[in-house]
C-alpha cells in the first residue's frame, strides 16, 4: 500500500510538473509575440530545465527538418551546373551553412527587439547596481524566453556538430559551445542575467554574412567550369559579404566585447563583494573572449589570402574541402 501511494504521489507530481511547463512555455512564448506590458518573473529552475530541454527539441527538430525537406533540396538545384550534378557532400555544407544564416539571423532579429528595451540596457553601471538586493533575478518574460531559446539553441548545435562533417575548427567550437550554455546557465540562474543578455546580443550578428558568404562561395565553386560569369559573380558576392562579416566581427566581438569583459571584472567590483560564482562568471567570459581574438587571426589570415589569391579561402571551412577540390 505504501508502495502504491508512493506511485500515485509520483505521478502527480509529475503531472503537476507537466502543466508547470506547458504552462511556462505558452507563458514565455505568448511574451515574445505581446505588444502590451511585459510581466517580471523569477527564474525557476525546477520547471525552466525542462522548458529548455522542450526549446532544444523544437530547434532541433526545425533545424533538421528544415535542412532535409527544404534546404538540401533547394541546395541541388543551385549546385547542379550544365556539366554536372550537385555534389552531395557540397550540398549538406550548403544546408549547414544555410540554417546557420538562419538561426543566427533570427536570433539577431529577437535580440534587437528585446534587450534594447530592457530598462537596465544603459550605462553599463545598471548591469551591476543594485545587484546585492537580489532584485536582478527578476527579468522580463520576453527577456526570459530570448535566454531559455539562447541557450537551447547553442545545446542543440553542439549535438548538431556531432552529426555534421568535421571543421578544421571542430575543438574550438564545441568549446564554444559548451562555455556558451554555461555562461547562459550560470547567468541565468545567479542574476547576471542583464550582462548575460548584452554578451548573446553581441555575439550572433557576424555570423550572418559570414554564412552567407559561404553559401555564395558553394554555388560560385559549383559554376566554375560551366559558367564562368555567373561564378565570378557569386564569387564576387562571396568576397564583398566576407568583408561586411570582418567589419561586424571586427566591431561587435573584437571592440565591444572587451568592454563587457571590462564591466564584469572591474565596474561590478564597485557595486558588490566578488565571490567564487562572480569571479567563475568573469572568467567563462574571458575564454569567450580568447576565443574571439583566436577567431579574428583566422578572419586576418582569410583576408590575406583573399587579397592575395583574387578571393576568400574559408579557414573555418570543413576538413573534406581540400578533397572536394581534388575531385573536380
Amino acid at each position: 500500500e505504501d508502495f502504491g501511494l508512493s506511485s500515485s504521489r509520483r505521478r502527480a507530481m509529475a503531472t503537476s510538473t507537466l502543466s508547470q511547463v506547458v504552462t511556462e512555455v505558452r507563458t514565455l512564448l505568448g511574451a515574445l509575440v505581446s505588444s502590451g506590458p511585459q510581466e517580471w518573473s523569477e527564474p525557476s529552475p525546477a520547471v525552466d530545465g525542462y522548458v529548455a530541454l522542450v526549446f532544444c527539441v523544437g530547434l532541433f527538430v526545425v533545424n533538421w527538418g528544415l535542412r532535409l525537406v527544404v534546404i538540401a533540396p533547394i541546395g541541388r538545384v543551385l549546385l547542379t551546373s550544365k556539366k554536372r550534378k550537385a555534389f552531395e557532400p557540397k550540398v549538406v555544407r550548403f544546408a549547414q551553412s544555410a540554417m546557420e544564416a538562419l538561426f543566427y539571423g533570427g536570433f539577431t532579429v529577437l535580440g534587437l527587439t528585446i534587450v534594447p528595451k530592457q530598462p537596465w540596457m544603459w550605462p553599463s553601471a545598471l548591469w551591476w547596481r543594485d545587484f546585492s538586493s537580489g532584485s536582478h533575478s527578476w527579468m522580463r518574460n520576453d527577456l526570459r524566453c530570448y535566454y531559455l531559446l539562447y541557450g537551447a539553441r547553442y545545446f542543440q548545435g553542439g549535438m548538431s556538430v556531432l552529426l555534421e562533417p568535421k571543421r578544421k575548427d571542430f575543438v574550438e567550437m564545441q568549446i564554444h559551445h559548451v562555455v556558451t550554455v554555461a555562461v547562459v546557465a550560470v547567468s541565468y540562474f545567479y542574476g547576471w542575467n542583464r550582462v548575460g543578455a548584452v554578451v548573446m546580443l553581441l555575439l550572433d550578428p557576424a555570423d550572418v554574412p559570414l554564412h552567407v558568404a559561404k553559401l555564395l562561395k558553394h554555388v560560385g565553386e559549383a559554376h566554375q567550369r560551366s559558367s564562368p560569369k555567373l561564378a565570378s559573380a557569386f564569387f564576387l558576392g562571396a568576397d564583398l559579404t566576407f568583408v561586411v562579416f570582418a567589419v561586424v566581427f571586427f566591431i561587435t566581438r573584437v571592440a565591444m566585447y572587451p568592454y563587457i569583459c571590462w564591466s564584469a571584472h572591474v565596474e561590478a567590483a564597485t557595486h558588490f563583494p566578488m565571490g567564487l560564482p562572480e569571479w567563475a562568471c568573469v572568467y567563462l567570459l574571458h575564454t569567450l573572449l580568447i576565443l574571439q581574438f583566436y577567431w579574428f587571426f583566422l578572419i586576418v589570415k582569410a583576408a590575406a589570402k583573399m587579397i592575395l589569391q583574387g578571393h576568400v579561402e574559408d579557414v573555418r571551412s570543413d576538413d573534406e574541402d581540400e578533397e572536394d577540390d581534388k575531385d573536380d
